[in-house]
């Protein structure tokens, strides 16, 4: 059997360091794989994925497609994702997997929607959380009840975003900032129990920012309102993205006509799975296929609802937040 050929474009944060790693675990468990090139600019970043991962620095990310990938991890900063995007589906023929954001605004969505339109079903991207076991079983055991309503909690602490290498993931112009670098989670997770639903009305809520607080855009902010499904029913929601200090967690609570249903995960307790050897092992098996983890098709509501909502808390807020004294 051919080994699977797997190329990295991009390593603007943390997450294709995690996805080489858990290929690996699958190789020595007997995956046929072979990492064939990366690219980033930042020369010092990757000549440590290169040599991490004994695979070769390539010149740009057209030099990375010569390399013949059959699966690129892509990894850029949103401002970049569309371009990354162009040259990979023009370069190769290749799947192509984007971890988040693939886009921090409105400019970015539309550079990106045009850049994959060419090949959308060679395109996925999504939150790791996608491929959670218990997030997975949990959307199992609800598919066939009704829906009534849904909250979630996606706490993930933001002073890595502060560091100066990726002070960019902090800045909702460019990276997002909370609202949407971990925000994003919470609506991944939506998504995944509740398929193409969408932002029915308007969000409501607050955002919270100590006057201490380096960053620029949130510390912790809560939203509510209404999502609407495919069948025209509408569900109320309500998601607290926090970004304060402690470990990783990401709960979700589903009410439905068969009774409440509750998930949550946490990066303290190694029992419970993030999703990141599931999102591994599906991408390997996916591509083999030719096919791509969570197409554009799926992804797109998710991606949509994120920025939505976190333009429209921080446009309605401001007033509020002056009048709360909320800084």
């Amino acid at each position: 059997m051919t080994a699977l050929r797997v190329a990295f474009a991009g390593l603007a944060h943390s997450h294709p360091f995690s996805d080489a790693s858990s290929i690996e675990v699958c190789r020595a468990q007997g995956a046929e794989v072979e990492f064939v090139g990366v690219y980033d600019a930042d020369e010092e970043k990757r000549a440590d994925f290169a040599e991490r991962f004994a695979c070769v620095e390539t010149r740009s990310f057209e030099d990375l497609a010569t390399r013949n990938p059959d699966l690129v991890i892509a990894t850029p900063r949103p401002s970049e994702t569309a371009r990354v995007a162009t040259v990979l589906l023009r370069e190769t023929s290749a799947v192509v997997f984007f971890n988040k954001v693939i886009a921090a605004t409105d400019a970015h969505l539309a550079e990106w929607q045009e850049a994959v339109s060419s090949a959308p079903e060679r395109v996925g991207t999504s939150s790791v959380l996608r491929f959670a076991p218990a997030i997975a079983a949990l959307a199992e055991r609800i598919s066939d009840v009704e829906v009534w309503s849904i909250r979630v909690l996606a706490q993930h602490d933001i002073d890595m975003f502060l560091a100066p290498d990726r002070r960019w993931q902090d800045d909702p112009t460019v990276g997002g900032g909370t609202l949407v670098t971990v925000g994003l989670h919470a609506w991944e997770m939506i998504g995944r129990l509740l398929p193409d639903a969408v932002l029915d009305s308007g969000v409501t809520g607050w955002i919270q920012r100590s006057p201490q607080a380096r960053t620029q855009s949130e510390q912790t902010a809560q939203m509510s309102g209404t999502l609407r499904l495919l069948d025209g029913r509408r569900v109320p929601y309500s998601v607290l993205v926090a970004g304060v200090p402690g470990p990783e967690v990401y709960a979700i609570d589903v009410l439905t006509s068969n009774g409440m249903r509750s998930v949550r995960l946490s990066s303290s307790s190694p029992e419970e799975s993030l999703g990141f050897k599931e999102l591994a092992v599906a991408l390997l098996r996916k591509a083999e296929q030719g096919l791509v983890v969570a197409p554009w098709s799926t992804a797109r509501p998710i991606v949509t609802n994120t920025i939505r909502a976190a333009q429209a808390l921080r446009g309605s807020t401001r007033t509020e937040m002056s009048q709360r004294n909320v800084y």
